[in-house]
């Protein structure tokens, strides 16, 4: 009996995935429960397990393939005693299989004495006539004779080519080199599902970005203060785990904002799971951390970095990666001050945060440095007008300005 290898829904946003390798191979016994193949989905590569104990016969779909969610990809064999009958060699059967031959076909035939219908006609020339022409690069063709039986001599040659225009003079024209190509790079698997997922995103969206210039030296001052109070203790907040309580606080007041939208109708959420963009060797990941709204910046902070550990190393798991209603993006660790944040669809808004930099500004009386920093919010303009998007984000640059408030 054959059991069909069958390629698990393993990615919420994409129908289909990346056979990655096999880890059993053509031949080989497998027992259900085992791994048997690795796929890699659009944010991490997972094992599947083998659907039957039996042996692997049939791989249909080599390591790199794209392939289907819910596609066949192979076949195991379960394991059955079966008597098979016996091919008697004199049986009429038998026989007649052994007379069988591949059938001949004649070859085909050819008209004796077919020809061309065509004849090039020739001309007469003298061989002086015919070294003139070729070096003047001159065709015989329509050219006056004058010798015997009409034949072309080199003085006819020279008294066409003495009525023929002048040339025009050559220019010398100065090519500048193409630039030589140093290595073509094939994109990997993954490179080529984030790129299908961006496009996807910007065909599929309305996307619109506001940016805002925010004073953020309250925030620079009170981390420092805090990081003091927790020196010792293994915890460091870092500007992102203030950002994303900020965030969550204003979703709250903003629930328009803190969802999914399928083009037809949103769907809000009363929790806060934030999406968070990880630059990784395997491309960009956006694992999601789920709750937020109920945590403290200390608490979040660990979960924050454990989350990113994993994300680095490749082991997150599915549940890691799904149902988020926000993502925030930050650029500002890579010295970026500003930029256009992609939707991570079906969400309806990302953040992107830019570098804080000191900037001149008033200082009570005087002028002296500022800390600040630019806030980047892009969002579906299919879902929510601009308005709402800039009360948001208005809203996120008060709490940046005065985060004590956060806490209040």
């Amino acid at each position: 009996m054959q059991i069909d290898i069958v390629v698990p829904p393993l990615s919420q946003t994409s129908d289909t995935l990346v056979l990655t390798a096999w880890l059993k191979k053509v031949g080989e016994r497998v027992t259900k429960g085992e791994a048997l193949f690795e796929v890699e989905t659009d944010k991490a590569t997972l094992e599947v397990e083998s659907p039957a104990t039996g042996t692997l016969s049939e791989v249909l779909a080599e390591p790199g393939a794209e392939v289907a969610v819910k596609a066949t990809i192979g076949t195991i064999v379960v394991t059955e005693t079966v008597a098979l009958p016996v091919q008697c060699p004199n049986a009429p059967g038998a026989a007649q299989a052994a007379n069988t031959t591949e059938a001949e076909f004649p070859p085909a035939s050819v008209l004796p004495g077919q020809r061309s219908a065509e004849r090039a006609e020739r001309i007469l020339a003298s061989p002086r006539a015919r070294r003139l022409a070729d070096v003047e690069g001159l065709s015989l063709q329509g050219v006056p004779a004058s010798g015997p039986r009409g034949m072309i001599v080199e003085r006819d040659v020279r008294a066409h080519l003495a009525q023929l225009p002048a040339a025009p003079p050559v220019v010398e024209t100065v090519t500048t080199p193409l630039p030589a190509v140093i290595q073509h790079v094939a994109l990997s698997a993954r490179r080529r599902t984030i790129s299908r997922r961006l496009q996807a995103s910007q065909q599929a969206t309305t996307p619109v970005t506001l940016t805002r210039d925010v004073d953020a030296t309250e925030l620079v001052a009170l981390r420092e203060r805090l990081l003091l109070d927790l020196a010792g203790q293994g915890v460091r907040p870092t500007y992102t785990d203030f950002l994303i309580s900020i965030v969550a606080r204003c979703l709250r007041r903003h629930p328009t904002f803190n969802g999914t939208f399928d083009g037809e109708q949103l769907e809000l959420h009363d929790a806060v799971h934030m999406g968070l963009a990880v630059d990784t060797d395997r491309g960009l990941l956006v694992p999601v951390l789920h709750n937020v709204e109920r945590q403290g910046l200390a608490a979040l902070a660990g979960q924050r970095g454990a989350v990113v550990q994993r994300a680095l190393a490749g082991t997150l798991a599915p549940d890691e990666m799904a149902g988020g209603t926000f993502t925030l993006t930050n650029l500002g660790a890579l010295g970026i001050d500003a930029f256009t944040p992609l939707l991570n669809p079906p969400q309806i808004a990302i953040l992107g945060l830019g570098r804080i930099r000191p900037v001149a500004g008033p200082v009570g009386n005087t002028i002296g440095l500022r800390q600040a920093m630019f806030l980047s919010l892009t969002f579906d303009h299919r879902a929510v007008d601009g308005a709402p998007a800039a009360r948001l984000l208005v809203d996120i640059a008060g709490l940046v300005e005065q985060p004590e408030r956060v806490w209040l």
